[in-house]
């Protein structure tokens, strides 16, 4: 078992190394009441894409639990590495509420100094880009791409990281 896999073993009742029945997430918050099915489902949405490139497809309702879930693993994939780029998914994502808001700013704060780079997927929706910009910058975030397309994104972090 890598170091990464062993921290990702989460108090959520989950191993993150193990495979997920196909669980299909409701359109709602998820809260600590989630089954352990529907945790991993929830943390899974954060995926290892590349060299020190990260995935992370945004739930459509988040939730200060769902973003401790996705968080919690996109740090034990990231593991050691100094740094690393990510691409966040928001096209599905509706605005957060103001709890989720400040977990999710505590989050992004913690990884900001690895972060070298972050790509936002926002579709065609023009106030997201703008708002998407905003809160990344606010959140201390450096390097930041607003993208149509998850492709464009995931080509972005990859040049990002000289590959």
């Amino acid at each position: 078992m890598t170091s990464a896999t062993a921290r990702a073993r989460r108090p959520f009742g989950y191993d993150a190394g193990e495979l997920v029945a196909n669980v299909e997430l409701a359109h709602r918050a998820y809260g600590p009441e989630s089954t352990r099915d529907e945790s991993a489902a929830i943390a899974d949405r954060v995926s290892l894409i590349g060299e020190r490139a990260l995935l992370m497809r945004e739930m459509p309702v988040q939730s200060p639990f769902s973003v401790t879930l996705m968080f919690d693993r996109l740090e034990a994939l990231a593991g050691d590495w100094e740094q690393f780029t990510y691409v966040v998914d928001l096209t599905e994502a509706a605005r957060p509420g103001p709890e989720t808001r400040a977990v999710l700013k505590e989050r992004v704060l913690r990884i900001s100094p690895r972060v070298a780079h972050v790509a936002i997927v926002v579709g065609g929706n023009l106030i997201m880009r703008a708002m998407a910009r905003l809160f990344a910058y606010g959140m201390g975030l450096r390097s930041v791409g607003i993208h149509v397309t998850r492709a464009e994104a995931i080509e972005e972090v990859g040049r990002a990281m000289g590959r």
